[in-house]
């Protein structure tokens, strides 16, 4: 295991960008996406949910969705053959996702709400529709974020930068696309 370095950081954000690129020209499907991008971070060993910049802030809100997204695709291969298991999986994926909502929080504390763009998402999911919201930091390449945190969404309405209509996603066809 390795600890999260500058020099690391700038990898993983390099290689981040590389694999947004070959998804967004079709090259990788979502699965293989959620994949990769959970080899890039796997070796990091512990990460704390503390930041003090906003590359380190996507660096670990990457750490921490493809962790959760990866225990979410473990817990589908055995949800119909163990029970207990498929259950645990979900609980560690629900618990990396709470460690990436504080990594969200953050990451807008230092950019003061400022230049941030915020909306629920259209989804295809009924359950999911009215849930999800979109986070786009205006001032970073390629950082848009999603959540269903209310105590973000306070914070995002009180500084003014939630809108309030529905949007199709930025990346709607990745969002859409049902994997688990």
């Amino acid at each position: 295991m390795k600890s999260l370095t500058k020099g690391n950081m700038e990898i993983i954000l390099s290689k981040r960008l590389a694999f947004i690129e070959q998804l967004e020209k079709g090259l990788l499907d979502k699965e293989a996406f959620i994949t990769l991008n959970y080899e890039l971070v796997k070796s990091l060993g512990h990460i704390t949910t503390t930041i003090k910049s906003l590359e380190e802030g996507v660096v670990k809100y990457h750490y921490f969705n493809a962790m959760a997204k990866m225990k979410m695709l473990e817990a589908d291969q055995v949800v119909f053959q163990n029970e207990r298991q498929y259950q645990a999986l979900q609980e560690e994926a629900f618990s990396l996702y709470v460690k990436k909502d504080r990594i969200t929080l953050q990451m807008l504390e230092l950019e003061g709400f400022n230049q941030i763009d915020a909306y629920y998402i259209n989804m295809n999911s009924k359950t999911l529709e009215g849930q999800i919201y979109e986070i786009k930091f205006n001032s970073l390449e390629k950082v848009v974020l999603h959540s269903r945190d209310r105590k973000i969404l306070y914070k995002l309405r009180m500084a003014g930068c939630f809108h309030e209509e529905q949007m199709a996603s930025v990346v709607d066809t990745y969002i859409n696309t049902r994997v688990y």
